[in-house]
């Protein structure tokens, strides 16, 4: 049976592999023809026209039902032709084509002669009556003409149904990579896509490599109902690049501003309440030049884009430390006179060519290359939300260098058929080779500081660590497609390849980091991992088969998916260095990854009146959370994390007073000015077990079961409204134990949260923490599995969505709403080991994946819901009558600001309180003796995940533009003047927390703004198209 398994499956890929597909789905044409009785008429040639293709048609034949179908259309302008002999030539002119639309052309033709044609006059369709995809498309004419950074991320953000990691709310972010996600999904479920590829590191959905938005085509956001194609239930955000053409046309644009053109919203009580600067811009500047046109008229096409863009911008809450690269000085000194200054430069080109080899062969090239450096000349962080992910101070924030991040693609269709059309498609990267440098020379010699209180809770100043890291993604995928009218069906492969070089680290001399509350020495951690070789390499394989089934005013979509994930380990090193003086080497080997997963997923449409105006449609599926080695490096790898100990936190005391750590770093037992450490540090002996039933096997993956359904309506002229109800339903859920310890190895205390009325509810309400008994502390034999095998967990979303898009001849409007709630229960695994709420620092494994940070949880936090919360989004473009000139904006308003791991823990406001407990002094806990990891303090979350949110962010953004005409190169050349205002009613709103809890007291910082939305500026730009 295995023999004939693998037999179909080279046998398909045989098939297959010359036409490789575009993961991502492209416009269709379809339709039916009848005559003037009603009877349907097969045979008769339908030929779809544009100046979008260099082959300039495409066609098709109806089928014995009249019925045709032309696939894998580019986004554009289209004419319709239809001819038979004996009839008179029907045309249809003006069918609007994006995304994955799929555009209802029926026909009605009449006895004549051929060369008589009639050109029907009537409304491009609006609504999707056959597929039971939710899309939101922005054409390459809404992305110019809005008020924007430019960023990918900027327009993510105006996608209802999305959240987005990095607010861009004021269009002053820089090009960072953002993620997002849909419907309470998972951190790395967005995918970024280039004409239908993976722009992600590593399986992830987004990295380094920033793409070029400003000179897209169309940017198409799937957002549910990927049938067998589709990788993810996440969304998807393919970037349509532009091509060239038979004539020479192009833009140039530039815009900028300065500290000049910006104000202040740093109000009164913004300042009462702690925030000493704001965001603020010292210069954005950016200029993006696009040129294309033909090498070859009708032959060879070309399109070329080149993008700089520098960015100085003050950073609030944060200052240069007066305290820097002074070897005698351990306390964060701000100079309030020298505000931080986080710093950005970019530079990418990009060229495309499209090459007509045959009248049916087509193929595409594209390349594209990207420097960028940031945190360069200063940098630093006062809210943890920075690449790095941590609050750091000038000299304490690591560079975020990419030399170069490049991608390369090359791609073919050929449409052999009016029946068969076949593509293919290769993508090399991104080739993604980033890190950081030694950024001051005392970075060398100087010994790193976390502050947990103090100015600025959790705070590195006084020196950084530095990393260096290359990866490579290459991609084969494709499909043949078999149109007959009727049926639409497509057949796919897919080979998917991550090689991950890790992290080279590099630490000051002594491989230490040291961890001070309110300036006293309470914690050293030690480092193992300098001089580090890792690799990883990752592999997935998949086939799919999908169709879409034509039946009156019914269609059906199905897909079935297969996918398998493997991984290896090419040979691995630690050290040598001074904690390891002998390297640990570890030998190549495979992973334990193979996982073989089946994927159906179902849809329907219903054309309900027969006329194109109304559908409702219905959609089931199951698919795989997105993989990438990054994640399951730690988990897997004989190198990581979870079998290999490189780092080591302990107590300690400073008994000696002179901040030089006496104690036997490598003896795991309590000695000298040190608590007990990790007995596994250094060494090869696994405290992470895998259960192998997780790694190998059919259907082992974490995956979601998706339901959507709803209706779509034209409701006037151009304009449509969708409604639809979504479900998620995560399976495969895992938890991290540890077997060496049983409910009855704890003891319980009790802390009493302070009345106060910031806290939900007004405090005043006891909470229970377990803590392990000091004998077991330094036992560990951890387990890794599926969380229903110890006690069970759930996690689910429900929620609606209202979409409105509306274009008329001088007004677009696009924007809705979306509403939801999560819920993420995790009770019956805590119950029975209270370790997952408790930070491995403190002698727990943190084996909830849902919550984080380094503070514990109590198990009456198990269950957890984010309420019903509502983003509103929409954008709008007015061209006035007669007077050249345009003005368009955009609105948002989210219930909480963007975050980097999505979770109900992260979105809403928690509280992280610093718990003492030496006995006999300040105790602040019942449990009567001493923590069992040795330490005196403890960090306790008391603000239950999903009370407590904070005020909702609006903002809109306006811009006003002057249209002078000219003919430079075309006849249809326009320059746009552009005058934007960010920020327009000068909000400041907070978007970054204080969440260290104090008791109410004047010194109290609790729920202080760290960040607020940048105030409002002004921006000058102009856009030559030509």
């Amino acid at each position: 049976m295995r023999r004939f398994v693998k037999a179909i499956l080279v046998l398909a890929a045989l098939v297959i592999i010359p036409a490789t597909a575009h993961a991502q789905a492209s416009a269709s044409i379809v339709g039916t023809v009848k005559d003037s009785s009603g009877a349907v008429i097969p045979g008769v040639s339908v030929e779809a026209s544009s100046p979008v293709l260099i082959e300039k048609t495409r066609s098709a034949i109806t089928n014995e039902s009249g019925q045709y179908s032309i696939e894998s259309l580019r986004p554009g302008a289209y004419t319709v032709t239809f001819t038979l002999p004996g009839f008179t030539s029907v045309k249809r002119e003006g069918i609007e084509l994006a995304g994955a639309f799929v555009a209802t052309v029926n026909a009605e033709m009449k006895a004549g002669v051929v060369a008589e044609a009639v050109t029907v006059t009537a409304e491009a369709p609006i609504v999707d009556v056959t597929s039971s995809r939710a899309q939101e498309v922005l054409s390459g004419v809404t992305v110019a003409e809005i008020p924007t950074s430019r960023q990918y991320s900027a327009f993510a953000q105006l996608i209802p149904a999305l959240n987005v990691q990095q607010n861009d709310f004021e269009g002053n972010n820089p090009a960072i990579f953002s993620v997002f996600q849909i419907h309470g999904g998972r951190r790395n479920e967005g995918q970024v896509l280039l004409d239908g590829m993976s722009a992600g590191y590593q399986g992830m959905g987004v990295s380094g490599y920033v793409p070029e938005v400003g000179n897209a085509q169309e940017v198409v956001f799937s957002l549910s109902g990927g049938l067998g194609e589709a990788t993810t239930g996440g969304p998807q955000m393919n970037i349509v690049g532009k091509q060239g053409g038979n004539q020479f046309h192009g833009s140039i644009f530039a815009s900028g501003t300065g500290s000049a053109f910006q104000g202040s919203n740093l109000t009164a009580d913004v300042r009462a309440k702690g925030l000493k600067a704001a965001d603020s811009i010292q210069r954005l500047w950016e200029t993006n030049l696009a040129l294309g046109g033909p090498i070859v008229r009708d032959r060879l096409w070309f399109f070329g884009t080149y993008r700089h863009l520098i960015s100085r911008q003050n950073v609030a809450s944060m200052w240069a430390n007066k305290n820097a690269g002074d070897p005698t000085k351990w306390t964060y000194d701000p100079d309030y006179s020298r505000q931080a200054v986080g710093d950005g430069t970019w530079n990418q080109g990009n060229l495309r060519l499209t090459w007509q080899a045959t009248p049916r062969n087509k193929i595409n090239f594209f390349h594209s290359l990207q420097y960028s450096c940031i945190n360069c000349i200063m940098g630093g962080d006062g809210t943890g939300l920075s690449f790095g992910g941590a609050i750091a101070s000038p000299e304490g924030i690591m560079t975020n260098e990419n030399h170069p991040s490049m991608m390369t693609q090359v791609s073919w269709q050929s449409p052999v058929t009016s029946r068969l059309l076949l593509e293919a498609d290769a993508q090399l990267g991104p080739y993604f080779w980033w890190g950081s440098r030694q950024k001051d020379a005392f970075d060398k010699t100087l010994i790193p500081v976390i502050e947990t209180a103090g100015l600025i809770p959790n705070i590195n100043y006084r020196g950084a660590n530095w990393t260096g890291h290359k990866g490579f993604t290459n991609v084969i995928q494709g499909a043949a497609s078999y149109i007959t009218g009727s049926h639409s069906a497509k057949f796919g492969v897919r080979w998917h390849k991550n090689d991950a070089r890790y992290p080279k680290n590099y630490y000051n001399d002594s491989q230490l980091r040291y961890r001070f509350t309110n300036g006293a020495p309470t914690q050293v951690t030690v480092y193992a991992d300098q001089a580090s070789q890792q690799e990883q390499k990752q592999n997935m394989f998949a086939l799919y088969a999908q169709d879409r089934w034509k039946i009156g005013r019914l269609s059906l979509n199905g897909g079935l998916r297969f996918e398998r994930l493997t991984d290896y380990f090419p040979r691995q090193q630690m050290g040598p260095n001074r904690f390891l003086p002998t390297a640990v080497v570890f030998p190549a080997q495979a992973g334990p990854l193979d996982q073989k997963d089946l994927m159906p997923r179902f849809g329907a449409s219903y054309d309900v009146f027969g006329n194109g105006k109304t559908a409702a449609k219905v959609f089931l599926g199951r698919y795989v959370t997105t993989f990438n080695t990054v994640d399951e490096w730690a988990n897997y790898s004989p190198a990581g994390s979870g079998h290999f100990v490189s780092s080591n936190t302990r107590s300690w005391n400073n008994t000696a007073g002179d901040y030089v750590v006496h104690c036997d770093l490598l003896n795991p037992a309590a000695n000298g000015e040190c608590g007990p450490g990790n007995a596994f540090f250094g060494k090869q002996i696994s405290p992470l077990t895998t259960d192998p039933a997780s790694t190998s096997g059919w259907n082992k993956r974490e995956y979601s079961w998706d339901l959507s359904t709803g209706m779509t309506q034209k409701i006037a002229p151009g304009v449509s409204l969708e409604v639809d109800y979504i479900r998620r339903s995560w399976g495969n859920l895992r938890a991290t134990i540890n077997r060496a310890w049983t409910p009855a190895d704890f003891d319980t205390f009790t802390y009493n949260v302070p009345s106060d009325s910031r806290l939900p509810g007004g405090g005043g309400y006891p909470l229970t923490f377990y803590d392990i008994k000091p004998a077991k502390f330094l036992l560990a034999d951890n387990l890794l599995t599926f969380a229903n095998n110890v006690g069970g967990a759930f996690n689910n979303f429900r929620g609606v969505d209202v979409t409105v898009n509306a274009r008329l001849r001088a007004v677009t409007i696009q924007g809705g709403t979306s509403s939801g709630n999560v819920v993420e229960d995790s009770c019956g695994v805590v119950r029975s080991h209270p370790e997952i709420y408790i930070s491995g620092s403190w002698g727990g494994t943190s084996g909830d994946a849902s919550l984080g940070g380094i503070a514990q949880w109590p198990q009456a936090f198990c269950h957890r819901e984010s309420g019903w919360k509502t983003n509103v989004k929409g954008l709008a473009i007015y061209d006035v009558p007669k007077l050249d000139v345009q003005i368009s904006g955009t609105f948002r308003s989210l219930p909480y600001p963007g975050n980097n791991f999505p979770s109900v823990q992260s979105q809403s406001l928690g509280g992280q309180v610093l718990a003492f407990n030496i006995q006999g002094a300040n105790n602040q806990t019942s449990l009567g003796r001493g923590f069992g990891s040795g330490n005196t303090t403890e960090f306790l979350n008391i603000v239950q995940p999903g009370a407590l949110y904070g005020d909702r962010l609006n903002a809109v953004d306006v811009r006003v533009s002057k249209i002078i005409k000219h003919r430079i190169i075309s006849k249809e050349g326009r320059t746009h003047v552009n005058f934007d205002v960010y920020n327009l009613f000068n909000s400041s709103t907070t978007e970054v927390y204080q969440r260290n809890y104090s008791a109410p007291a004047a010194t109290s910082t609790y729920l202080n703004p760290l960040s607020i939305m940048a105030a409002r500026y002004f921006k000058i730009g102009a856009q030559i198209d030509f």
